[in-house]
């Protein structure tokens, strides 16, 4: 038997539950109103209420994270719901702060990235213009580098921004039924003209019409372990990607990683120590790769042998 007030001291509350009625709670879960005899409908109310109430009547697990009004505080909190009905415990965590935290973070990246676009869109444009009055081919080719500098530098910014969305937990999965080769050939599309300047053969096989996951993640996922193939294949190699309803993957002949650098491949803006001379790059899209990964619930794996070659494999399941 759970004794109460040896639990007082743990931030999250925890609540007894018989049926919808409060057996009794921790101090964290009094403060918030589970008092016991108190009927759960009379504490707390949030849009996903019924879905809740029902869970709880059926004795079924239940796991979710909302916006809940509670009626003695008169306040809303940002809460994470888990409810075990094997014990009759309902365990909640207010996470205001940590959410009030971590919006006032991404209002910061948001606000810098806002600021760092307008010079730069006015920079790109200035070149813009210049390459279409400019005859020398020397000054040319120095306005080409120029804006290649400024796409890689509006790369990043989007990229950060995007891993900041992730990281803080703040980006929202929308789960559909997405046509795979669709999806594929838009991302080569993309990367046509990097694939097309190395002579590199992409061979794709694909033996699922659709998978439930969400658009941008998968689509980012794959532009990102596919454009890190073509960047460290030599050329005239060949890249290979294949899905199937279990598993993506981007396999290339390059130069592989170093196996005192694999540890190391995932953390934002490393570079291994080759890879800094076979291309440019942010040392972002592995991180980000990574990070969506574990945010839909996907596993990774990396096969990579030096100067022959790295297979990355995204497992669904």
């Amino acid at each position: 038997m759970i004794e109460l007030e040896d639990l007082d001291h743990i931030r999250e509350a925890i609540v007894i539950l018989k049926g919808l009625e409060v057996e009794g709670a921790n101090k964290p879960g009094e403060k918030l109103g589970f008092k016991k005899g108190k009927n759960l409908m009379s504490i707390f109310t949030c849009k996903e209420m019924d879905r809740f109430i029902r869970d709880v009547q059926e004795r079924k697990n239940f796991s979710l994270e909302t916006n809940a009004y509670f009626f003695e505080l008169h306040s809303k909190r940002f809460v994470s719901l888990r409810y075990l009905p094997k014990k009759s415990l309902l365990f909640v965590n207010d996470l205001t702060e940590e959410r009030t935290l971590s919006e006032a973070k991404l209002d910061f990246v948001t606000a810098v990235s806002h600021e760092l676009f307008t010079p730069l869109s006015a920079s790109k444009a200035n070149v813009f213009l210049l390459k279409d009055i400019e005859n020398d081919p020397e000054k040319l080719e120095i306005l080409g580098k120029v804006e290649r500098s400024l796409d890689r530098m509006e790369t990043i910014i989007r990229q950060l921004k995007v891993l900041t969305m992730i990281q803080l937990r703040l980006y929202e999965l929308k789960m559909e039924h997405i046509p795979v080769e669709e999806v594929v050939h838009m991302v080569l599309e993309e990367l046509r003209e990097k694939i097309e300047s190395k002579k590199i053969k992409v061979n794709v096989f694909v033996d699922v019409e659709t998978i439930e996951t969400d658009r941008f993640v998968f689509h980012t996922i794959l532009k990102n372990l596919v454009s890190n193939a073509v960047k460290y294949s030599y050329p005239d190699s060949v890249v290979e990607i294949s899905i199937t309803g279990e598993r993506l993957s981007v396999k290339d002949q390059g130069i592989g990683i170093k196996e005192e650098e694999k540890s190391r491949i995932f953390e934002r803006f490393y570079r291994g120590s080759e890879a800094l001379k076979m291309a440019p790059g942010s040392g972002l899209g592995l991180s980000i790769v990574k990070h969506l990964c574990d945010t839909i619930g996907y596993r990774l794996e990396v096969n990579s042998q030096w100067l022959v070659g790295s297979e990355f494999i995204v497992h669904f399941k």
